[in-house]
Order: structure tokens, then C-alpha cells, then sequence
């Protein structure tokens, strides 16, 4: 029987892999908050680099209760271990909601609500002087229902997922602000 010139998926897979491998290792691409191959010497005044600017940024409270849920988002993203003993960053957020009926029954029964939650926010020192300001907004929807405790229960969900969503938004804008204020 002669020999099959069939090449078997798994080391097709592995070149592939490596392929892939040598690509992304010759384009220069980086890891925004990990070590980066330019990383000055520990001890230098650049080494602690974007992680711990974010490690070190504190969430001042922000108002009411979707406020709430915003500031223990964007702490859990920006400093997991806790928030920082001498903050070298204070991000202040002020916090603005809007609803909008979007879908609307033949008898004006609004059936679907659009919630737009908007972020104004700055980055201070700790002398209080304004280094960046920034704005993020998100819009989330959620059925309106004949029954109020589910049409409640459905916006304090889409309340929930907008405020994750902003977080996450705010420390990506952040990353990009302290990359670029450390010449990254």
C-alpha cells in the first residue's frame, strides 16, 4: 500500500500556531499592562509603569446608588488589592442617566426603554490640580413590562450592565492616558 501524503490536523495546528507565534513576536506587539521589552531598570523612576499608575489611582465616592455600583466597578478594575494608602491619582466621576422609550404598542404602551448612562471624569494629582478630563457614555436597553416589580427588576439589570460597561470603558480611556503620559 502506498505510503499516504496526508498530513495529520495536529501538526498543521502546530505550524500554525507557531506561525502565528513569529508574527505577533515581529510586529511589536506588546501587552498594555504587563512588562513591556523597553521597561526601564527596577528602581528608575519609569518602572512602575501603567499597572501601577492604575494601582495607585483612587475612585473618589461617586453620587447615588448607580454611583455606587460605578465606583466598585472602576475599583475592582483599577486597583483589585485595594484601594492605595497614598494615592498618586484621584479619578473624580460625575454620573448623569437618561431613559428613553424607544419601542412603542399601538395603545402608547412603551414596550422597550433605552437607559444611557454618562460619564463626565477627571484625573487629578493630589494636590487637586486637573491632568486629564475625559467622557465616556454607554446606552443599555430593557423591556418594559405590564408587571412593575419585572419592568424594575429589568432596569436595575440594564442600570448593572451599564455601569460595568462604563467602568470598563473609563480604565481602557485611563491606560491609554498614562501610557501616553509616560511616553509609551
Amino acid at each position: 500500500m502506498p505510503a499516504s501524503s496526508h498530513k495529520s490536523p495536529v501538526t498543521a495546528r502546530g505550524c500554525f500556531v507557531a506561525v502565528l507565534a513569529l508574527a505577533l513576536a515581529g510586529c511589536g506587539f506588546e501587552p498594555m499592562y504587563g512588562e513591556r521589552t523597553g521597561t526601564p531598570p527596577a528602581g528608575s523612576p519609569a518602572d512602575s509603569g501603567v499597572q501601577s499608575d492604575m494601582l495607585g489611582t483612587r475612585v473618589a465616592t461617586i453620587a447615588d446608588r448607580v454611583g455606587q455600583v460605578l465606583r466598585n466597578h472602576l475599583v475592582d478594575r483599577l486597583n483589585p488589592q485595594g484601594e492605595p494608602a497614598q494615592p498618586v491619582y484621584y479619578l473624580v466621576v460625575r454620573l448623569h442617566e437618561e431613559k428613553e422609550s424607544v419601542l412603542t404598542r399601538s395603545d402608547e404602551f412603551s414596550t422597550a426603554t433605552n437607559l444611557r448612562l454618562i460619564a463626565d471624569y477627571d484625573v487629578r494629582d493630589p494636590q487637586g490640580n486637573i491632568l486629564n478630563t475625559g467622557y465616556s457614555r454607554v446606552v443599555t436597553r430593557y423591556n418594559t413590562l405590564r408587571s412593575q416589580y419585572a419592568t424594575i427588576a429589568a432596569e436595575d439589570n440594564a442600570r448593572e450592565r451599564a455601569a460595568r460597561e462604563l467602568a470598563e470603558d473609563i480604565r481602557v480611556k485611563l491606560a491609554v492616558f498614562y501610557a501616553h503620559r509616560r511616553g509609551l
